[in-house]
């Protein structure tokens, strides 16, 4: 009788699906202001996708983006993942969302930034950028993160 080793059974186990989001311009302007829909379409998830912020913030913005998220029941509270101070924000998005990827079925990546893009990318998420530049641009790229997640 073979005897599977560890990684071969964790490779074969089915992963949880997961959301990963940027937060400033993305879920929120000026730190905490709601853009609504985001807010919206997130409070809505399926509590079985796992829902990660990938932020530039760094750690001693903690208090305020915890109070944001409680604030408007956003999932995902004890997910965020600040930017350490010794870590460019590009360099700690690359690597959180590659591990993310590697631990989770990501089923998409939004954000507002060519950083954020990038990291998706080579991360191998799908990726959908948030306009900023009108609303409906904003509005049609959260109604594709509801159709990416709802299967479509």
């Amino acid at each position: 009788m073979e005897t599977e080793s560890f990684l071969e059974w964790a490779a074969r186990r089915p992963k949880r699906r997961a959301l990963i989001c940027d937060i400033d311009d993305t879920l929120c302007t000026g730190f905490d202001v709601p853009i609504v829909i985001a807010c919206k379409v997130l409070a809505q998830i399926d509590r079985s996708i796992e829902v990660h912020y990938v932020t530039a913030r760094p750690e001693s913005s903690r208090a305020g983006t915890e109070h944001f998220l409680d604030e408007h029941r956003l999932p995902g509270r004890r997910n965020v993942h600040f930017c350490p101070d010794w870590k460019s924000t590009h360099t700690h998005k690359a690597d959180v969302m590659s591990r993310l990827a590697r631990e989770y079925e990501v089923l998409v990546s939004i954000g507002d930034h060519d950083e954020d893009e990038a990291a998706s990318h080579a991360a191998g998420v799908r990726f959908v950028r948030v306009g900023q530049d009108a609303l409906e641009a904003v509005e049609k790229a959260w109604t594709e993160i509801v159709a990416l997640v709802n299967g479509g």
